[in-house]
């Protein structure tokens, strides 16, 4: 029996290939740009419910300034790779017209996306808040409730961020391209797809094992690239400690380094990779029985 997820392998490296031949500019640099915030599929947690648990209660501090700076920080960037994520299924389809849509157009739905998202990220981070407030408090009193807590929370918390991933992942690539194409927010795309997923649990299964193992093989390209730049740049910044003229061409050096593996990974991995797994998404659901028809 074959699967879809591994049928469409070769055809999505196709069409990939087809949209970044022959090499134009503007298409890398803006794969690149998109890649910076969307095709990813895990869970980008925005520390919702964080603030609201009673942690005062067990005498921990409220956040700095500084820390709901970054919090505001997080959510603005899980926002717009929300939105990004639309964009970058528009720009690898092979009838767009390469981001014909502007982000302003794809805000609602972003915000539709970001809104689950964090949902999914509450329910993560509110009961594991929860647990190791109560660790901690069990633990202040020397009771041994805290092993019985710590016992019952990794199972639980574990459980919940697998369902979580599992979830922004199918979300993020079977639900994602029905909004895009006007099927309606979240719950609607899902009403469209979870038909299919009764129908074929093994083909969701299985894409994500596929997924998955995508996924290694892109962290280990990842290091080949990091670990091709990390020794002249470990080079120069120490060099720096030479201090005058030399520290300071080494400074440059350094930059001049890091700014060149970012480009390189950006440019060469991040966005390559990231067209090949959209497109890959996009084959597997057309083959389920939902209103989707990748473009011949």
């Amino acid at each position: 029996m074959s699967w879809y997820a591994v049928e469409t392998l070769h055809r999505a490296f196709t069409e990939a290939r087809d949209l970044l031949r022959p090499v134009r500019a503007g298409v890398w640099l803006r794969l690149a740009l998109l890649a910076v915030f969307a095709g990813g599929t895990s869970v980008r947690p925005p520390g919702v419910g964080i603030v609201t648990l009673p942690l005062n209660a067990f005498d921990v501090p409220a956040p700095a300034p500084r820390a709901l700076a970054l919090l505001a920080a997080l959510l603005a960037v899980g926002f717009v790779a929300s939105v990004f994520e639309f964009l970058l299924v528009d720009f690898v389809e092979p009838d767009g017209d390469r981001l014909r849509r502007s982000f302003v157009s794809h805000v609602g739905d972003g915000a539709r996306l970001f809104g689950f998202r964090c949902c999914l990220g509450a329910l993560v981070v509110v009961p594991l808040g929860a647990f190791v407030a109560g660790i901690v408090a069990a633990a202040r009193d020397g009771s041994a409730v805290a092993i019985v807590l710590t016992a019952i929370c990794v199972p639980v918390v574990g459980a919940l961020v697998v369902s979580a991933l599992a979830a922004s992942a199918l979300t993020t690539s079977f639900v994602v391209p029905l909004m895009a194409r006007g099927e309606g927010g979240v719950r609607a795309g899902w009403r469209l797809v979870r038909p299919a997923l009764a129908a074929a649990p093994g083909e969701f299964g299985v894409y994500l094992v596929v997924r998955a193992c995508l996924g290694v093989a892109y962290v280990v390209a990842g290091s080949v690239v990091a670990g091709a730049f990390a020794l002249p740049f470990a080079l120069a910044y120490g060099a720096t400690a030479l201090g005058g003229s030399v520290g300071a061409a080494a400074g440059v050096v350094a930059i001049a380094i890091a700014a060149v593996g970012t480009g390189c990974y950006l440019l060469c991995l991040r966005g390559p990779a990231s067209a090949y797994l959209r497109v890959h998404s996009l084959l597997v659901l057309d083959r389920l029985d939902v209103p989707y028809d990748y473009p011949a």
